[in-house]
């Protein structure tokens, strides 16, 4: 009678474990670009049809959130030069994370603009409050 490996033998299993853990943590510019290329086709697949000027519009709108999207992208670009594929899916991670805070911000914004009838350009985040405010000029 033919002897098989169990599935659950430690040393097999383990070995699996180490060698695909190495494969997708070992360096490689083209598998970096790659990903980033299908994690952003995904984020804009999930925002589709939302409109994602939030991305802009926080930038002087909403410092603390424009803050957390520099930083993720400063995460990704400091993956490339550490050739870091951990530092570039925790990069990726905190970017998602980010777009969905910012598309969730600009829509609570987008509606205070209409409930008080004003352009969503008057509209800031003011840190103190932890609210969005209305500021006329």
């Amino acid at each position: 009678m033919e002897q098989h490996k169990s599935y659950w033998e430690h040393d097999s299993l383990v070995d699996k474990i180490k060698k695909k853990y190495k494969e997708l943590n070992q360096w490689d510019e083209e598998k970096a670009f790659k990903y980033i290329q299908d994690k952003l086709h995904e984020i804009e697949e999930k925002h589709k049809g939302v409109g994602t000027y939030g991305i802009t519009w926080i930038e002087d709108h909403n410092k603390p959130l424009n803050k957390k999207h520099d930083e993720a992208m400063d995460k990704v670009n400091r993956s490339f030069k550490a050739k870091d594929m951990t530092l570039l899916y925790d990069g990726m991670v905190e970017f998602e994370n980010v777009i969905d805070e910012i598309v969730e911000s600009y829509a609570e914004a987008k509606k205070l603009s209409e409930k008080y009838e004003v352009d969503i350009n008057s509209i800031y985040w003011d840190q103190e409050l932890n609210a969005y405010v209305v500021k006329k000029e």
